[in-house]
């Protein structure tokens, strides 16, 4: 409990894996929480996006966030950046980063930034039924743009929101296993889920 009281943690995205990954590490005890947003609060969020209610929409992701965080813990301390992530972005000291972010485009820049920083990455996608899973260590893993590099989006993807809490979920725990020192993490792996077919697939990539 003391490395989870002590670690500063950033949180890239409070969208549907953010919003589940952020109320976890603060139940979990983190008190030290980063966190980049700049979308505010729309009415299809609600349907997989935990932190928000009706009273939440046309707000700013971040504002809602900080204050419900807050609500469970009022000792935790929640940095807020209200931004996008480019390359000019600052990336604060912290101990561990969460890719929640919605575009390949960004999560690029963010592993780019990771990379530079030496700070482990933890990432996350989700689309349709399907999520996938893995834990970077710059030096000993390949990057999210070796692995990933001219990929792109689907537009309009709908999400299955049961997806999202669980691929959030275990983010979470390789953050806890990352602060913890512990050795069984997704590093040089993929854990792909697919919740249609109940299929759940760990795939070596070093």
């Amino acid at each position: 409990m003391d490395r989870i009281t002590s670690a500063k943690v950033f949180v890239a995205g409070a969208g549907g894996l953010g919003c589940t990954v952020l109320s976890l590490l603060v139940r979990l005890g983190f008190e030290n929480i980063y966190l980049v947003d700049h979308g505010i609060v729309d009415e299809p969020d609600l349907n997989r996006q935990i932190l928000y209610d009706r009273e939440s929409l046309g707000r700013s992701k971040t504002t809602v966030a900080k204050e419900r965080l807050k609500k469970v813990n009022p000792s935790c301390n929640v940095v807020t950046f209200e931004e996008t992530i480019d390359d000019n972005f600052c990336l604060p000291k912290v101990d561990v980063v969460v890719d929640c972010l919605d575009n390949f485009r960004s999560k690029l820049i963010l592993d780019k930034l990771c990379q530079e920083n030496s700070v482990p990455l933890v990432h996350a996608g989700v689309q349709g039924f399907v999520g996938q899973i893995t834990t970077i260590l710059y030096g000993e893993t390949p990057t999210l743009n070796q692995l990933f590099r001219g990929i792109q989006d689907q537009k309009d993807s709908q999400i299955f929101p049961p997806l999202v809490v669980l691929v959030a979920s275990m983010q979470v725990a390789e953050v806890v296993k990352l602060i913890c020192k512990k050795k069984e993490i997704l590093a040089g792996k993929i854990l792909m889920v697919d919740l249609l077919s109940n299929h759940f697939e760990t795939v070596k990539i070093i």
